[in-house]
């Protein structure tokens, strides 16, 4: 055999070993979903649920088969009760058939399907479901007795939003557990136990009320038209915002949109503001400016609490309510300035007279020693 039929007997040879190894390895590249370093054989779902009011719910999700011979995968409700509120996580198990038709791989889309009980009235409450949709691979493979899995991958494609979205996640039972629907349930503060039919004080106080009025002493006189500058400046709850239930201002009838996180206003005597649309366990702060010859003080009351009151230490200083977080009940603002006139001397009006009979008895006694001086020296 010449050198050269031996060569391509040899080239032939390594050539059939490689088709071989490339076949072995795409057969098992497509048993284990190409991660064989990464293997999964079980998988957890996540539900993030935020809420400031305790409220009992169920949710639901729905694997829908795109590809592979049929074979059903079912997900558990995961359910929170009233004592959950704030920003709570749980995970359950999917669960996949005992036994599967054959070898291959399955391919689901998973998404949130409902909520139990559904909110239906709107108007002062809301659930922010989740949109967010996942692709989830399963390899299933013959381990020899029967079919088993062999892994599982899992991608994102959309979040929480609705947006498009990549990337494989963590599908294992432990907080960095990446397949997770996050949803928000909403209540309008100041709506009482039943935002479906709020009491008289929301209708007289909305979420949040903020009024003003001027107290003078007996000689001063104040000018009851006088606008007084105020800023109302919101930390909204995880998951919501000023839109999520179309936060509002009303003075004198007038209804102003509330757009990011603070809101200017002004309020003279006998008027108030009355905010509605902001969500209960929002953080409030509300300070009135400060103005020349008048001191500020506010009795708060949040969430039909004990009211509070905050007091500034001198005429013209501003004036801040802060940190407050609104409440289902009745929660109010209410801002009292005393008026004193200080001219630019320092020297209060209602004192003037007094300083002025002082000065001239001291004029008078003065006067008095120089007299007898100048007796006595004659």
């Amino acid at each position: 055999m010449s050198i050269k039929t031996l060569s391509k007997k040899m080239l032939a040879i390594v050539v059939a070993g490689a088709m071989t190894m490339g076949l072995a390895m795409s057969t098992s590249v497509f048993a284990t979903g190409g991660d064989t370093a990464t293997k999964v054989t079980e998988a957890y779902i996540s539900k993030t649920f935020n809420t400031e009011v305790g409220k009992d719910e169920a949710f639901s999700f729905t694997a829908t088969q795109v590809t592979g011979s049929t074979a059903n995968v079912t997900i558990p409700n995961i359910t929170f009760a009233g004592t959950d509120t704030g920003s709570k996580t749980k995970r359950v198990q999917v669960t996949f058939p005992e036994e599967w038709p054959d070898a291959g791989k399955y391919e689901y889309t998973v998404t949130e399907t409902g909520a139990t009980p559904a909110i239906t009235d709107t108007k002062h409450q809301t659930m922010i479901m989740s949109k967010a949709e996942y692709t989830m691979d399963v390899y299933v493979s013959n381990n020899g007795s029967g079919f088993e899995i062999s892994n599982i991958i899992v991608n994102k494609k959309k979040d929480d939003k609705g947006t498009a979205a990549t990337g494989k996640v963590d599908i294992s039972n432990t907080d960095k557990n990446g397949f997770k629907f996050t949803n928000t349930y909403v209540q309008e503060a100041g709506t009482g136990t039943d935002p479906v039919n709020p009491g008289p004080d929301y209708t007289k106080y909305g979420s949040l009320d903020v009024s003003k009025i001027i107290k003078t002493d007996a000689a001063d006189t104040a000018d009851t038209n006088k606008e007084f500058d105020f800023t109302a400046t919101f930390t909204f709850p995880a998951g919501t915002n000023a839109a999520t239930l179309g936060a509002k201002a009303t003075i004198d009838g007038i209804a102003t949109d509330i757009t990011g996180t603070s809101h200017t206003f002004k309020l003279k005597h006998n008027q108030n503001v009355k905010f509605t649309g902001l969500p209960v366990g929002t953080k409030i702060s509300v300070t009135e400016s400060g103005t020349p010859n008048y001191k500020g003080s506010a009795d708060v009351v949040i969430n039909n609490g004990t009211k509070e009151t905050k007091t500034a230490t001198r005429y013209g200083e501003a004036l801040t309510v802060s940190d407050k977080s609104l409440g289902q009940n009745k929660n109010t603002v209410d801002v009292t300035n005393t008026y004193n006139y200080v001219p630019a001397t320092g020297i209060i009006m209602n004192t003037l007279p007094y300083v002025l009979m002082i000065a001239l008895c001291g004029a008078a006694l003065m006067a008095f020693v120089a007299f007898k001086r100048r007796r006595l020296q004659k």
